[in-house]
């Protein structure tokens, strides 16, 4: 049953239905630290979306050094950081993207928090937060 739920959240990760009816499924069998990060994976994914749209250049700007981070390399640039875990900092680079960088120093718990959920990779303990630009 747990891999039918997985593989329709594969197919259609913003499938809300199925993430709410695998939630009460999970919590019916023990996992109740698993169903309420499904519960909150759609918030959380939200966050991080209206994150990158509002740290972003918008189309308008004519800097053309300055590139958007997508949704999807954000996700990416903090499994790398987890993997790489430089003395137990999590490291972004942002390129020129100087008010991504600075919106992730600005609000680094809450982007952790709510990569997280998503991502559903725990964090390791200690600092986190750690950016680079090359602005």
């Amino acid at each position: 049953m747990k891999e039918s739920f997985l593989a329709a959240l594969q197919e259609n990760e913003d499938d809300l239905t199925t993430r709410l009816v695998y939630a009460d499924w999970l919590d019916e069998n023990g996992e109740h630290e698993e169903a309420e990060r499904q519960r909150q994976w759609t918030p959380a994914k939200e966050w991080l979306m209206e994150f990158c749209r509002q740290n972003n250049p918008s189309p308008d700007d004519e800097d053309p050094y300055e590139y958007p981070i997508s949704y999807d390399e954000l996700i990416e640039q903090g499994r790398q950081a987890v993997a790489e875990g430089r003395n137990g900092e999590l490291w972004i680079s942002c390129g020129n993207n100087e008010s991504m960088c600075d919106a992730l120093r600005s609000h680094s718990d809450e982007f952790w928090k709510h990569w997280s959920i998503v991502t559903g990779i725990d964090l390791p303990e200690g600092p986190r937060g750690a950016y680079s630009c090359a602005c």
